[in-house]
């Protein structure tokens, strides 16, 4: 049996290989240069997620204040020392952990995609397809997608905008127009809410024309009585603070108020009352839960204290012989008019 002249070469050409051998030879060179590209590139990722963790680490610990070194670099400066564990700086700290958490998941995708992509290519390249016409195609295809794709790159820009900016982040209560809830997540393209009847929205970045924040850093209480007229201000006023005071019994309200209450006055004159407006600090996403148990305590003392809240100077009056005259049951009537003229036909022939 002669051999196959792709398996062996003349004895007398030490040089020969056979195009097996070239093939195994390009096989092996292209799996090493793949491999390196894939360690290289599993490297790269590693390193920029470090550096990732560390930048975002840093926006979450913010300014060291705390440290004995730099405030003693900052009293050596004499420079104005802020205050150490200060509400503020608390919640700061906290507003801070929630968007160095949504930075760090934003650039880990990104991330993770561009290094997919990488592999993807070398993979191809490996494979024998040709990777130039699939760029140059993309390339053109990127350049129609851009005039035809005109929202999308709209949402991008705007979540980056939105990233940098620190204009909300995961756990804040947020309105954006035509949604209100609470963030659940925050990504590039659309910003994800659940309004408080458990409805999720999606609402695209670049949809978002103006952004209410009701929890950034601390929120407010602010509950609005009319009074009546014939009211003494004064007791009106106390009453309304010994309702903050009674409410503060129960631990959980004690701690999410941040300040003490104020009412300043007489906000408003109507013509049938005038009004004062209560006001406190509290901790964020808190100030429903102190509202209703303010609420609750004013309820009790105003009957206590004999405090007449304002109503209206006009009724509604209705005619009640109408036959469709409110809470008039027009059926029963009916019945009532069929029954005496039955009971009056009986009398007659009686």
């Amino acid at each position: 049996m002669l051999p196959l002249p792709f398996t062996t070469c003349p004895q007398s050409d030490p040089d020969c290989t056979t195009p097996l051998a070239n093939f195994l030879n390009d096989a092996a060179d292209a799996a090493i240069n793949f491999g390196a590209t894939l360690i290289v590139v599993f490297i790269l990722w590693f390193i920029a997620r470090r550096v990732i963790k560390g930048i975002t680490r840093s926006i979450e610990e913010g300014t060291p204040w705390q440290s004995r070194k730099a405030r003693k670099a900052l009293a050596k400066a004499r420079i104005k020392m802020p205050s150490i564990d200060t509400t503020d700086a608390r919640l700061e700290a906290e507003r801070r952990r929630q968007r160095a958490g949504t930075i760090r998941t934003v650039l880990n995708s990104a991330v993770t995609i561009l290094a997919v992509a990488i592999v993807a290519i070398s993979l191809l390249t490996v494979l024998g397809v040709p990777v130039g016409p699939l760029i140059a195609s993309a390339g053109i295809a990127g350049v129609a997608l851009g005039f035809g794709a005109q929202s999308l790159v709209k949402d991008v820009l705007a979540g980056i905008f939105m990233l940098l900016e620190d204009q909300y982040g995961v756990g804040d209560i947020v309105d954006l127009g035509e949604a209100v809830g609470t963030v659940e997540q925050v990504g590039l393209r659309a910003t994800r809410l659940r309004s408080i009847d458990g409805t999720v929205w999606y609402v695209p970045n670049g949809e978002i024309q103006r952004v209410g924040n009701m929890t950034r850093l601390w929120s407010r209480v602010m509950i609005e009585i009319r009074f009546s007229y014939d009211t003494d201000i004064d007791a009106a006023r106390e009453a309304m603070l010994d309702a903050v005071a009674s409410a503060r019994a129960d631990p959980e309200i004690d701690e999410a108020i941040l300040s003490e209450p104020e009412v300043p006055g007489i906000e408003s004159f109507e013509f049938n009352a005038f009004m004062l407006r209560l006001m406190v600090q509290v901790n964020p996403a808190t100030q429903w839960d102190v509202q209703r148990a303010i609420r609750r305590q004013m309820r009790a003392i105003f009957a206590r204290r004999a405090l007449r809240l304002a109503v209206p100077d006009q009724a509604m009056m209705y005619d009640t012989s109408a036959a469709t005259a409110i809470g008039d049951d027009v059926a029963t009537r009916a019945a009532a008019s069929s029954d005496g003229d039955d009971t009056t036909e009986k009398g007659a022939h009686a």
